[in-house]
């Protein structure tokens, strides 16, 4: 609990060196970067990309748009590598700290209608298949903004994404199960207006 609250207060003192001051403010990203599965047996890995359109409020609190797609390979079972793969596009809440000065880090969370396409064995485990999974995804954000001027900057984040990609329970193929959270890493360049 202590640790909790010294959390907190962390965030609490960041916030409160942003300033009012600034007004509103737009942001547009372009990412990319790579995703890892280090939860699951599957170990996928693989590339992905992320386009982010925002406006913030003066006090640092933004809401935009964001797409992001995915593309990973991870075990060979049979022969057979596993593919996971994903496309969302959602809403992004972010938290901006320190806004006024050449580097501002962030917090954000993404919700998304996720739309995955891992490709999966039949019953009898030897014909590899698409399958179609629609759901909700949600993602937990960490970034930092670097400025190289007023307007243009880089843009490094980090997430952990959960149900953005579905998998077939074995015991019950007509239950979906979510699959361990994903981490993707990702950067590139972001402008403000």
């Amino acid at each position: 609990m202590r640790h909790v609250a010294s959390l907190g207060g962390l965030v609490v003192a960041l916030w409160a060196g942003t300033s009012a001051a600034g007004g509103w403010r737009g942001y547009a990203a372009a990412s990319t970067g790579f995703v890892l599965d280090h939860t699951s047996g599957v170990r996928a890995m693989g590339g992905a990309v992320q386009v982010y359109v925002g406006a913030e409020t003066p006090f640092g609190l933004s809401l935009g748009v964001v797409g992001e797609g995915a593309e990973t390979w991870g075990a060979t079972i049979q022969g057979q590598q596993l593919q996971l793969d994903y496309r969302s596009l959602g809403l992004e809440l972010r938290l901006r700290f320190l806004r006024d000065g050449g580097v501002n880090p962030w917090v954000g969370l993404r919700v998304a209608q996720s739309r995955s396409t891992p490709l999966t064995f039949d019953d009898l485990g030897s014909v590899p298949r698409r399958m179609l999974h629609d759901g909700l995804s949600t993602a937990v954000r960490l970034g930092l903004d670097t400025w190289l001027g007023e307007h243009l900057g880089i843009t490094a984040s980090t997430a952990w994404q959960w149900c953005d990609v579905r998998v077939d329970s074995s015991e019950s193929p007509s239950l979906d199960a979510c699959a361990k959270p994903l981490h993707s890493i990702l950067i590139g360049p972001t402008v403000r207006f």
